[in-house]
């Protein structure tokens, strides 16, 4: 077994970030790659005694790696049901080669969360607690399993092969576009992987993915080189060419932050409000998670006094901060049931964060 090395390489400077560590199997007579053998180790019990062997080979590699280099290790995490498995090993043997965990990812695949739930997790906070960072790989049929990635909060999320030409296929691209803005929402830095001609790179760069691997960037190989000049060039003129239509203003930006009430409150607390406030309209009602419910109008509350329950109105259009301004404006269109006077919802992490009124929308359309 050998290890060689592939970048992963920021869409905006050309620049690498990180190299995942790869092995392959040097002995000529063998016809297995390398997830073949892995699955022969699985069948009889040595899937440790393999990823030991891989581990060892990419930690020590990874002496010659440019120092501020993330090392991205490919795990299964079925590792953790063979007797063999030594916890720690790891950490010790970053010791031996005077390297710290902070620069090591481990990248477990989405395949095995399927599977088996809870060993997933149970990898995640395994690594996480010696303070590893962790990827999940494979992501691309998993675009149902949103939850699950949330669940464990990883710092990367890795799109899988399935999105080669891209470029030629509109379902792809709306995929992208959309874990493009699901990972700005939750934190998690997006890789594209499978990056192999010019074509597939320059509509990741116009999505907006900020990180990509590929044959087209670089080939694996057993040294630390940096990407040809040309590539790096390529990478910094096609972001510039899209940065503008990248910068794109989102609906926080125009986010007012008004009255609220929370569910344990008294509703007298509104009627206070209302009566205290000439020219509060609306009070946006949210729970002790933060999550909105609805809103109560001024003019429903103070007509109806003796009303045993004021109505909760929730006919407005909600979306998330970091949707791009026009994107509001094509919902807003859409939306059967919007009317010109209502005001926006805004959400934040699924949680309220304000609201955006229509004349506030056209100000910032006409301005």
């Amino acid at each position: 077994i050998k290890s060689v090395f592939q970048p992963i390489v920021s869409l905006k400077t050309g620049e690498i970030v990180s190299f995942e560590a790869l092995s392959r199997i040097t002995l000529e007579s063998c016809t297995l790659n390398i997830e073949e053998l892995f699955k022969i180790a699985n069948t009889i019990e040595q899937s440790w005694k393999l990823d030991q062997l891989c581990r060892k080979c990419a930690i020590k590699a990874s002496q010659q790696m440019p120092s501020g280099k993330k090392l991205f290790i490919n795990v299964d995490a079925n590792i953790l049901l063979d007797s063999d498995f030594v916890q720690g090993f790891t950490k010790e043997y970053l010791k031996k080669y005077h390297l710290d965990s902070n620069n090591i990812v481990f990248e477990l695949s989405e395949t095995t969360s399927i599977e088996d739930k809870h060993l997933f997790k149970q990898a995640v906070r395994h690594y996480r607690s010696q303070g590893f960072e962790i990827a999940i790989d494979d992501v691309g049929s998993g675009y149902s399993n949103l939850n699950r990635i949330n669940h464990t909060q990883p710092e990367y999320i890795k799109l899988d092969k399935e999105l080669q030409d891209i470029h030629l296929n509109k379902d792809k691209r709306t995929m992208v576009e959309f874990m493009v803005n699901y990972c700005k929402a939750t934190h998690y830095k997006l890789i594209v992987e499978g990056i192999e001609t010019k074509e597939e790179l320059e509509c990741l760069i116009q999505l907006g993915v900020e990180y990509g691997q590929g044959y087209y960037l670089k080939k694996p190989v057993d040294n630390f080189d940096d990407l040809l000049p040309d590539i790096k060039e390529t990478i910094k003129k096609l972001y510039n060419k899209y940065k503008k239509t990248l910068d794109i203003p989102t609906i926080d930006s125009l986010c007012h932050f008004p009255c609220t009430l929370k569910t344990y409150q008294n509703i007298n607390n509104a009627y206070q409000i209302f009566e205290e406030n000439n020219t509060t309209q609306r009070i946006y009602v949210i729970n002790d998670e933060g999550h909105y419910l609805g809103y109560l109008k001024r003019e429903n509350m103070l007509c109806n006094l003796d009303a045993a329950e004021p109505n909760l109105f929730k006919d407005s259009l909600i979306v998330p901060s970091h949707l791009p301004i026009k994107n509001v404006c094509q919902l807003y269109l859409e939306n059967e049931s919007s009317h010109f006077y209502e005001d926006i919802i805004v959400l934040k992490n699924q949680c309220f964060y304000g609201i955006v009124t229509i004349k506030d929308l056209l100000k910032y359309l006409i301005k």
